[in-house]
């Protein structure tokens, strides 16, 4: 598998003419009511890699509050309009893009976590007045704490999902399937608790376990314990055992 880190070396090219195409769309745009262009997604990750079926550059667009203009006026007419984001093409490089007013504090504390992510792990193109600089110095005061709180929250979930009381209900029924289901769940919420281990805000689910093998703090057999919790024979509670064995002594000291 490739990961993170040989993707991004693979593609540092290509990323820096990404970059460069944005900036040139930037430029052409009237800048007088926005208030903060960011770079997101995997262009701003560095592991932008488009594909056989193409791709678009992910930017966020804010406004300053209070702005009256639309998407339109600042962007031009949505070439996708089924797509949920605004998407136009400048001298042949397709941008998608989210559009809305400058957030606050509270707002982004309302956001869900995978919005929370995409707006952390994003980069600043252009900002009035060091406005959106300002706001992440805001947003980032007890960062690691709310995100201990969150990873407290979910190794209680875990406890709760993979007790003796609940796994007692489903094995006085042969119900082996909802034990392996009960564990998967617990598996996911301890990949999103890896990933508030390790100082961030958990990404979007279809691409959670990808990005969590290049976590810094993480076992250095990672791969390997990954590979032992997935493989499953559902209708097996020796199996279940096997899995749930790894999970506990070799997954969830990683949260420690």
């Amino acid at each position: 598998m490739k990961t993170l880190d040989i993707i991004i070396h693979e593609q540092k090219e290509f990323i820096e003419q990404c970059i460069f195409k944005t900036k040139r769309f930037i430029n052409s745009l009237k800048l007088d009511n926005i208030a903060v262009i960011l770079l997101s997604g995997s262009v701003s990750r560095g592991d932008y890699m488009p594909g056989k079926y193409g791709g678009m550059i992910d930017l966020t667009v804010m406004m300053i509050k209070g702005s009256k203009l639309s998407a339109l006026d600042i962007l031009g007419k949505d070439e996708e309009p089924d797509i949920p984001y605004h998407c136009v093409s400048y001298l042949g490089q397709g941008f998608q893009i989210a559009f809305h007013e400058l957030f606050d504090v509270s707002d982004f504390n309302n956001f869900d976590e995978s919005k929370k992510n995409a707006l952390l792990e994003s980069k600043v193109i252009y900002q009035q007045n060091n406005v959106y600089t300002s706001l992440l110095d805001n947003i980032t005061i007890d960062l690691q704490k709310k995100l201990e709180k969150e990873k407290n929250k979910g190794i209680g979930y875990i406890n709760y999902l993979l007790s003796g009381y609940k796994k007692d209900r489903w094995i006085s029924r042969n119900a082996y399937p909802q034990l392996h289901s009960n564990l998967n769940k617990a598996i996911e919420i301890g990949i999103k608790c890896l990933f508030y281990n390790n100082g961030k805000y958990a990404p979007a689910e279809d691409r959670i376990l990808y990005y969590s093998y290049s976590l810094p703090k993480i076992n250095s057999s990672y791969e390997k314990i990954v590979r032992g919790l997935f493989k499953q024979d559902i209708m097996s509670f020796d199996d279940y055992k096997r899995r749930e064995e790894i999970f506990f002594k070799l997954f969830l000291p990683m949260l420690v």
